[in-house]
């Protein structure tokens, strides 16, 4: 089953290209998922070199206040199923998130070794089918460490869960505080793309 919090967007805010980032926070029983829409700001410029003036210029890391789209958790059963089973309910899963909200990239969080080796290779697995439903549909996908998720987003590459929680609700200025963990890490690696001045969408 999977929840979906829903919040809308108004695309006549923006007169520049919009970027649409969908964010995974992926696991064996539980993925969190967001999608965030934000556009650049545009910026004043001034003539080049043939006196042409230069418009919707885009300076590195500078986006309008982003917009979610939408968020949700995916719930991929207990422990006690199979586990390939849940593997191929999270494929499915993310193969309707894209269809639905159509990102330009995913955004995933860096494989990281603090948790127990079994766990740490489960999360490996999980990971591993959202690496391979973003190259089926040919989107880019962008990596981050836990401590760059938490420094771009909540100022501190130690932040708790709870600062991050926090600096993710006034970031898209929705209440976060029925969001489940996963679905707030989720939005968080989102902002943390969309933050992170790269243009390779």
């Amino acid at each position: 089953m999977t929840t979906t919090i829903v919040a809308r967007f108004d695309a006549t805010l923006y007169d520049a290209a919009v970027m649409r980032v969908l964010g995974i926070d992926p696991g064996t029983r539980v993925c969190g998922y967001a999608c965030i829409e934000c556009a650049p700001r545009r910026v004043r410029t001034a003539p080049n070199e043939t006196g042409v003036r230069i418009r919707n210029a885009v300076r590195a890391g500078s986006t309008a206040r982003p917009h979610l789209v939408a968020a949700g958790a995916i719930d991929l059963g207990s422990s006690k199923r199979p586990l390939a089973e849940r593997l191929v309910k999270l494929a499915d899963a993310i193969d309707d998130c894209v269809e639905r909200f159509t990102p330009e990239c995913i955004a995933l969080e860096e494989a990281f070794f603090g948790k127990s080796v079994q766990s740490a290779l489960r999360l490996g697995e999980a990971r591993g089918v959202v690496l391979l439903a973003a190259a089926r549909r040919s989107l880019p996908i962008h990596q981050y460490a836990p401590a760059t998720i938490k420094l771009r987003v909540a100022g501190h590459g130690a932040a708790t869960k709870d600062a991050l929680a926090r600096m993710v609700g006034r970031a898209i200025s929705v209440s976060v505080d029925e969001f489940p963990a996963d679905v707030s890490d989720a939005t968080a690696i989102a902002l943390c793309h969309a933050w992170s001045g790269t243009q390779s969408w």
